[in-house]
């Protein structure tokens, strides 16, 4: 194992756009699988609405349906049913050929065949991996983050994977990250947690609300998320980001991230009470 020179002793990622994207891009795939059971629409027309339907179906059934005992697949059926539509594909023509086009585009992102990695990924995990770091992944989405992580082989990296439909909550949310440090199995205070993922709202400012350390990843956005306004509105009393422009730059920082007073007080107070602790099993042995 090499050496370890960070404080920091859990590292979790985001998913998407994190460690990896849709290979080429969502709307040229969906358009794709879309000719393949004779419906033809312009991979254009799919990136102007999927994110409009996609917002759509979030206001109408949150955190994928779960509150409304819907599955994730039905979810996603009744997503993708209104992107085609709102994209110009005949109502007709989709009610005939829904059947067959559904269920592939829904494996087609359950594997490598729909993602691709980016550059910077595989060899920071095999660095954080080797310097002994406990890591994992929180991601807002649903079960099919399990099988891709195993399809693209990098689930072996991880000690957890944490979807939010299965824990039950959503980034930001604090209970999410609460949840992580439970999955170590391990005492793990939250100014020893690391957090990156490239949502200012929900990666970087969620997990410093857990009071864990975070740094925001400056990926490119997809092709149907909106473009980010600033970061900060004005006059925020919110710090500005620390940000990387890629993960080789991770450890590098991780090895600087110093705590603050109160973390130092908090840290000492921990010892004290550990020493105290030990007084006490040694005097009744």
């Amino acid at each position: 194992m090499m050496n370890n020179a960070s404080r920091i002793r859990l590292i979790t990622f985001d998913a998407y756009n994190t460690l990896f994207k849709p290979k080429g891009s969502l709307s040229a795939q969906y358009a794709h699988e879309a000719s393949k059971v004779g419906l033809q629409v312009a991979p254009e027309s799919i990136t102007k609405h999927f994110g409009l339907a996609y917002k759509k179906q979030l206001l109408r059934s949150p955190f994928y349906g779960v509150g409304q005992g819907m599955t994730s697949e039905e979810w996603w059926k009744e997503l993708v049913y209104d992107t085609f539509l709102e994209a110009g594909v005949p109502k007709q023509d989709l009610d005939s050929k829904f059947s067959s086009l559904f269920p592939s585009l829904y494996t087609r992102f359950m594997t490598k065949e729909g993602y691709t990695i980016f550059p910077d990924v595989v060899s920071t995990l095999d660095e954080l991996q080797r310097r002994g770091f406990k890591m994992g992944v929180i991601s807002n989405s649903d079960e099919r983050l399990l099988s891709v992580m195993e399809s693209l082989n990098l689930e072996k990296y991880f000690d957890f994977i944490l979807p939010s439909c299965l824990a039950g909550y959503e980034k930001p949310k604090v209970e999410i990250f609460q949840k992580a440090i439970q999955l170590t199995g391990e005492v793990i205070h939250t100014d020893e947690a690391l957090h990156v993922g490239d949502d200012v709202e929900k990666d970087y400012f969620g997990a410093l609300n857990a009071n864990w350390n975070s740094v925001l990843l400056k990926r490119c956005k997809l092709s149907y998320e909106d473009c980010s306004p600033s970061l900060l509105a004005p006059g925020s009393s919110r710090r500005s980001p620390r940000n990387i422009m890629s993960l080789h730059d991770l450890y590098p920082l991780a090895c600087h991230i110093q705590p603050s007073k109160e973390e130092e007080e908090q840290h000492l107070h921990r010892q004290q009470n550990e020493t105290q602790d030990l007084h006490v099993a040694s005097d009744h042995q």
